[in-house]
């Protein structure tokens, strides 16, 4: 007998259903509690707000708990009881198992295992990253910024006047840095880089607050 694609699809419809309205006779009450109590043995939510914008976000980090103490770090995700997100998470929230650390009740530090634990380097041409030290990153990248102004700092330059004349005026600016500030910072961290970006000559200063 030749079957069509549509018969087919009705026939193999309703057993499908049929099978789903039946009682095998199974009882799956035990399984599904056994089931729901490995996933959550040992867990341990705990509020919190997120750190970087003004919004006010919840999030809730899902801890794994032995001996009263924090051992290992599971997830963070937006948190549905929170007014203002509720459950939803921005890129950067959503990231926050990859940036943060908690503590427990002794004041443990239980860092996210896949969070790297110090400064990475790669080489210009090379294809791969070298760690280094905090001292030898901060000397680099101070070096660097001292380089990029000296070679590309402008003194002077000459305007044009209303009348079509020209004048040279001081400038003091480098067009070689750009500073990008995030929400992570508070007002007296935004003033002290703000001051120190202007101090370098630097007129590309930005912020985001989703960064």
């Amino acid at each position: 007998m030749e079957v069509t694609r549509r018969q087919f699809l009705k026939v193999t419809g309703a057993t499908a259903a049929s099978f789903g309205l039946m009682d095998l006779g199974f009882d799956m009450q035990a399984t599904a509690a056994a089931v729901k109590e490995l996933r959550i043995k040992d867990v341990t939510p705990t509020p919190t707000v997120c750190p970087y914008c003004a919004s006010g976000c919840g999030l809730v980090v899902y801890a794994e708990k032995k001996d009263g103490k924090f051992v290992r770090l599971l997830s963070v995700v937006g948190d549905p009881d929170n007014p203002i997100n509720e459950g939803c998470a921005c890129p950067k929230g959503s990231a926050m198992f990859n940036l943060r650390e908690i503590y427990d009740e002794h004041g443990k530090q239980v860092v996210n295992p896949k969070r790297v634990p110090k400064p990475l380097y790669r080489a210009p041409g090379s294809e791969k990253w070298e760690e280094k030290e905090w001292d030898w990153i901060l000397d680099e990248i101070a070096k660097r910024v001292k380089e990029t102004r000296d070679n590309s700092f402008i003194h002077k330059e000459k305007i044009k006047l209303a009348d079509g004349s020209e004048q040279e005026v001081i400038v003091n600016r480098t067009e070689k840095i750009a500073s990008v500030g995030g929400s992570g910072l508070d007002n007296e961290e935004a003033y002290i880089l703000s001051k120190m970006m202007r101090s370098l000559g630097v007129v590309y200063l930005e912020t985001q607050a989703r960064i």
